[in-house]
């Protein structure tokens, strides 16, 4: 059904959405959301938004949520999700897929992550929750649907925590999260950060306010900072997530987690626990840095489709040893400015011997076949990559074959791109000849 709404809202010409709009937006303002507000009171409700981290942080709660007895809806980038069972494997982070969790009779917790295209497109599908949090305001999506400034796209985001009732949390290390916070009551503000010392973070507890920090100093750990008292969350030894801490955006994501569940009077006990046994496997974290280790060299699965995530993957890379090569599969989206292709072929540039360039039909959004892969080879070579260490495919099956036949062991096999679940049996194929005893020897991904 969800599929369905969404082909049919597609299928309008833009013409009548354009007429429609106007009383659409009456409609749900003085008649829609006053009905929503009341009926969904019964919910706890949180909402994520941000240029990058919001899945991850998105599932961590919904995993803690989990653990304190919730049967919790969760809407992401990737796919929705009840009680643990994944519905939809499309991105569900906007209008239909918040209502499609909110209207389940078998939730009694929702955690929506918010993307900026249905936020700004059709709004929120409710204008009240309990927590909500911004957890960074960067230049992806610049230049999309009117969007032409970091300021404009931290405007549309803060529509997400203007929304917050009890709890709203802000990433202080953060320029644009750091100017809202004295914008919000500090009663009902939580601030994370890497650095206890900074500015914003001192004058926000003398105020009164809480804090989530990383401490560094003797044994790393993530603590909760309020009227002078610290308290110990989780040693990031204990944060698999965080990988020993060379996943360091995963430390961040800890951090704003934990600040969502205690916004929601979740016990320290419980999200400590949650945080220890949340990890990065496809099962838990989907395309979010996971590791596999079937093969005689390593497979990273990872999404890394724009700048910000690919900085990221490009830090993290720097904490894992390698014996042999390091080759990567990339691929993006199509409906981008042209220096999103430029800024994310230079993130990935210098941590790779080898790249296979490849495109998804679905993912094109309007360019010619082709045409991605060749800003992508572009993007490459401007930043010193050999054209013979460059190949191109038109798939993504092609492009795991490529990645085969080049693999050796002792090397590191990064696979970057719009993942899917069903995409599982093609990486299998692809790496069959890898190990003598296939499917028998194949562990679980």
């Amino acid at each position: 059904m969800y599929a369905v709404l969404n082909r049919m809202r597609k299928s309008i010409p833009e013409p009548l959405k354009a007429r429609l709009r106007g009383p659409r937006k009456l409609f749900r303002r003085f008649f829609l959301l006053p009905l929503r507000r009341s009926w969904y009171q019964r919910l706890p409700i949180a909402m994520i938004t941000g240029t990058k981290g919001k899945t991850t942080t998105s599932r961590m709660l919904a995993h803690i949520l989990s653990k304190a007895g919730f049967n919790v809806g969760l809407t992401t980038t990737d796919g929705l999700v009840i009680a643990g069972e994944l519905l939809h494997e499309y991105d569900s982070s906007g209008y239909l897929g918040h209502g499609r969790v909110l209207k389940d009779p078998s939730v009694t917790a929702a955690v929506l992550e918010t993307a900026r295209g249905s936020l700004h497109r059709d709004g929120l599908y409710i204008d009240r929750c309990d927590v909500a949090a911004l957890l960074n305001v960067g230049r992806e999506q610049i230049g999309i649907d009117g969007i032409d400034t970091v300021e404009q796209m931290a405007e549309v985001k803060r529509k997400v925590i203007d929304a917050a009732r009890k709890t709203v949390v802000l990433n202080a290390d953060d320029p644009l999260c750091c100017k809202l916070i004295d914008e919000f009551p500090v009663h009902r503000t939580t601030i994370f950060s890497f650095n206890p010392e900074c500015r914003a973070a001192r004058e926000h507890l003398k105020k009164g306010g809480q804090a989530i920090f990383f401490h560094e100093s003797g044994e790393p750990r993530i603590v909760r900072v309020q009227d002078s008292h610290a308290q110990s969350i989780i040693s990031i030894a204990d944060l698999p997530s965080a990988c020993g801490g060379f996943v360091r955006h995963n430390i961040a994501n800890a951090m704003a987690a934990a600040a969502l569940a205690y916004g929601l009077g979740i016990p320290s006990e419980i999200i400590t626990a949650s945080l220890r046994s949340f990890e990065n496997t496809v099962e838990q974290c989907f395309a979010r840095f996971n590791i596999i280790r079937d093969y005689p060299f390593l497979v990273i699965l990872d999404l890394a489709i724009s700048p910000p995530a690919a900085e990221c993957l490009a830090e993290c890379l720097t904490g894992v040893d390698v014996e042999g090569r390091r080759l990567c599969a990339m691929s993006t989206l199509g409906d981008r400015p042209s220096w999103h292709y430029q800024e994310l072929t230079a993130a990935l540039a210098q941590s790779f011997d080898h790249f296979v360039c490849y495109e998804v039909e679905k993912y094109r959004r309007g360019r010619a076949p082709g045409e991605i892969t060749n800003l992508l080879k572009s993007g490459l070579l401007r930043n010193a990559v050999a054209v013979d260490s460059i190949d191109v495919t038109n798939d993504y099956e092609s492009a795991l074959r490529a990645l085969s036949a080049k693999a050796m062991s002792g090397d590191l096999v990064a696979i970057l791109g719009m993942h899917r679940r069903q995409d599982f049996p093609l990486i299998r194929r692809a790496f069959a000849s890898h190990i003598p005893d296939y499917p028998a020897a194949y562990g679980t991904l």
